[in-house]
């Protein structure tokens, strides 16, 4: 008798008889597998014969593969983690939430940066230069930017002020020590992260409020989530600064509060130079926020 197989079996096509010894022990676990043998004796097709069955309440790695969003947090004894997938869609949102606002203040980093920085200013301190992203959002006929940062990469900084088409000079150096700029030097003073990220904001601002001719700004863009609370109340103590403004909206975010605002130094002296003209530089704020109507002006020490 000649047989042809439409499946490749590894056990005979003949069945032991029961009670002759001959049986074969049926396996507790495994994969569930089926053959089919068709003989040519002119005998119809054998039924599928199923060899083992795998426990209904097992999942294997290749189910979990298989599987859905569900069967991924099924246990192995058929338990599941649905207390996750609460957890898991508001880490989810979390993760957007911060995206969406990481790309918004870079618009509006960019936004303030370009309006406040006035055109042809021969100096502007920028304080936690980074990995110098903002260097391509002043105007191109800025005179310099000095860049104090504790982790300044001086090498990628040149290749990035290249790049962006302005003049840069790096100082690797804590921001709360002093900048070594002549005092009334400086037509701009831009800070993205390094007051949020300082245990001492109080020595930034008073830095800044020194080296800052009278009448320009003081442009900052701050993260005070995670208790970064201090940002504001340093700007706002220091009397060098004739108005502080900032967004409230943006201060009192859930979870992500930012401090967006301007602070403009004191002009005593009447100066028509270029630190002058930004002596406007509050009555824009809204406008390169784009957040109108939401601005808090400063409060007086008490």
């Amino acid at each position: 008798m000649s047989a042809i197989a439409s499946t490749r079996v590894v056990h005979s096509a003949r069945q032991p008889t029961p009670g002759s010894g001959n049986e074969r022990r049926r396996p507790t676990t495994g994969c569930c597998i089926a053959a089919r043998s068709r003989i040519a004796d002119g005998a119809s097709l054998r039924r599928t014969t199923t060899i083992a069955r795998l426990p209904t309440r097992r999942v294997t790695d290749g189910a979990r593969c298989l599987a859905g969003p569900e069967q991924l947090f099924q246990l192995a004894d058929g338990g599941g983690f649905s207390p996750i997938v609460p957890l898991v869609s508001i880490l989810g949102g979390f993760a957007i939430a911060r995206a969406v606002v990481y790309w918004r203040v870079q618009f509006i980093t960019a936004s303030m940066i370009g309006r406040h920085v006035p055109p042809g200013a021969r100096r502007v301190l920028e304080y936690g230069v980074g990995q110098g992203r903002n260097l391509y959002y002043y105007p191109k006929n800025t005179g310099m930017v000095v860049g104090v940062d504790p982790d300044a990469k001086e090498d990628l900084l040149i290749q990035v002020s290249v790049a962006a088409g302005v003049p840069f000079v790096a100082k690797t150096q804590p921001c709360e020590a002093p900048n070594n700029q002549p005092d009334g030097s400086i037509d701009a003073v831009i800070t993205t992260g390094a007051l949020g990220a300082s245990k001492d904001p109080a020595a930034i601002v008073a830095e800044a409020a020194r080296a800052l001719k009278p009448g320009a700004p003081l442009v900052f863009v701050e993260d005070m989530s995670f208790g970064r609370g201090g940002v504001i109340d340093a700007i706002e103590a220091l009397d060098e600064f004739e108005r502080a403004e900032y967004d409230d909206g943006w201060a009192t975010l859930p979870l992500l509060p930012h401090a967006i605002g301007v602070a403009v130094k004191r002009d005593t002296r009447g100066d028509t130079g270029v630190g002058a003209t930004t002596k406007g530089a509050g009555d824009d704020f809204e406008s390169s926020t784009g957040l109108a109507g939401k601005r808090s002006k400063k409060r007086r020490p008490r």
